[in-house]
């Protein structure tokens, strides 16, 4: 019989030696990083990516969505929680459209809450949500800040949206 799945909350990025002594210790275990106080740039969970099987949620902040800001998150496929901040709003196309497959492709996902929304297009927010819930099997959340209109969200059968950008991300809430 399989052990039951145990999480672990993290309110720091941990290192790379806590991960590994944590998995020796409890080997199904999965590491939380999605309720830090702050967002944390990619390049601040870089050496967890060896890890990204292992990790269920995480809190980043994406600045322009180029290619060095999504390759890494490649590895962390197997979330169910994201919590995302877009800081800039000088995203190109392309680049936004990079990180939408890459949500696309995280079909675990059940929790998306968006701290700062996409401010370089209008569509941004719709787009999103699109790729977020329209290949998922069961139902997702969507989290957004309660000042933010969603009126003009499609009416997908997975998706939920909510006015909490701040909720809890664990496997207890879910």
């Amino acid at each position: 019989m399989e052990s039951p799945l145990k999480e672990v909350m993290f309110e720091y990025v941990p290192t790379t030696q806590e991960v590994e002594t944590l998995l020796q210790q409890t080997p199904h275990a999965k590491i939380n990083i999605a309720n830090t106080k702050q967002p944390c740039d990619i390049s601040q969970i870089s050496h967890l990516t060896d890890y990204g099987h292992c990790i269920n949620g995480i809190h980043i902040e994406i600045d322009i969505c180029d290619a060095s800001e999504i390759e890494p998150l490649w590895s962390f496929l197997e979330l169910d929680f994201l919590r995302i901040s877009f800081a800039s709003d000088e995203v190109l196309e392309d680049d936004f459209n990079g990180f939408l497959t890459w949500l696309e492709n995280a079909d675990k996902l059940e929790a998306l809450a968006l701290e700062t929304q996409p401010r370089h297009q209008d569509d941004g927010l719709h787009l999103l949500s699109i790729y977020f819930a329209a290949s998922k099997q069961f139902p997702v959340s969507l989290f957004v800040k309660n000042n933010v209109d969603t009126t003009a969200m499609p009416s997908l059968p997975a998706l939920q949206v909510l006015s909490h950008a701040n909720a809890a991300m664990t496997i207890n809430s879910f």
